[in-house]
């Protein structure tokens, strides 16, 4: 089995935590042959997608950061229908090139997730079509670059607390809870997000879901299925579970409610070739979806006595790799 990478450059690993690295040592310890790349490395040459590929010559290790700091390549030009496998783990926002060079091989190559799939689940406006107006699924969105709208849409739902963040953040990077006492500031607040980089960008604005101040849970699915959990609790004084914005994981077991709602999403999620999802609900409601880099194995592993989720998820693509080839 031939699998290559299309991640961020390896100097920006952090091994310690990092979701990446620890698919990347298990499919190295079922001997694997690993590469990988970044989506710099990707080219289109005489008609093939090809790629400056960095062949992984590994030592024998059980630590994961070993196995980082030890890492060795061999580098060299390959046509990318050569792997069985291309796994997409480069961080968002997705880059529309690269999207468009690797879907020219999508009918040859097993790819998680499909390119095909990236396209149409984007992150979290892919998220925001499951919104029934009813709330039985995720909280009521809105993604405009329209600030007029998105304060009548605050107004017209009468929220007393919504969420301001922008579409292609990640990590929990510009999330704001807003207050209706505080709604003078909305305007300004939005025209930042919207104009702040020189180009009209759309926000999403939400309505909050009680309970967030408690935290979240990253639910991580593979094939349609839920397969573990994490509930990840906010920092004192914080809004925001992400791991990365100083938050904390505990041992979660899932209810029969969130299993039911994470099948119902992932069974879409499957058919449109999404195979490795994270799924964040807050009080039995998804409000956000992870599908170009979902993380959240390593806080998984430690709050569940070091069980080592990553040989589920690597062993379950392999059956869908399976159906593919078939």
């Amino acid at each position: 089995m031939k699998i290559c990478f299309v991640m961020y450059p390896w100097d920006k690993v952090e091994p310690g935590k990092d979701t990446t690295m620890r698919i990347i040592k298990e499919c190295v310890d079922r001997g694997f042959e690993v590469s990988y790349l970044t989506k710099k490395d990707i080219s289109i040459a005489k008609g093939k997608v090809v790629g400056n590929c960095r062949k992984m010559i590994t030592t024998d290790t059980t630590d994961c950061v070993e196995f980082y700091h030890t890492m060795k390549f061999e580098s060299s030009i390959k046509d990318l229908t050569e792997f069985d496998m291309i796994f997409m783990r480069a961080d968002p926002p997705i880059d529309p090139l690269l999207l468009n060079m690797l879907e020219l091989i999508e009918d040859k190559v097993f790819f998680v997730n499909k390119i095909s799939g990236l396209r149409k689940a984007n992150n979290k406006i892919y998220a925001a079509s499951f919104d029934d107006g009813q709330e039985t699924i995720v909280p009521q969105t809105l993604i405009t670059k329209d600030i007029d709208l998105i304060k009548s849409f605050v107004e017209e739902n009468k929220f007393e607390k919504f969420i301001i963040k922008p579409l292609d953040g990640m990590g929990g990077k510009g999330v704001i809870l807003f207050e209706r006492k505080n709604i003078g500031n909305l305007s300004s607040i939005c025209d930042f997000y919207v104009n702040h980089s020189g180009i009209s960008q759309p926000i999403i604005c939400q309505n909050y879901i009680e309970g967030a101040e408690k935290g979240d849970v990253r639910a991580i699915v593979i094939n349609g299925e839920p397969i573990g959990a994490i509930m990840r609790v906010p920092a004192d004084g914080d809004h925001r579970s992400n791991i990365s914005a100083g938050g904390s994981a505990i041992k979660h077991d899932m209810s029969e409610h969130e299993l039911e709602l994470c099948r119902k999403i992932g069974k879409q999620l499957n058919e449109d070739g999404i195979y490795f999802c994270g799924i964040d609900l807050i009080n039995g409601k998804m409000v956000e979806l992870n599908v170009v880099s979902p993380g959240g194995i390593v806080p998984h592993n430690n709050v569940n006595n070091n069980n080592e989720i990553q040989k589920q998820i690597v062993s379950m693509l392999l059956e869908k790799y399976k159906e593919f080839k078939a």
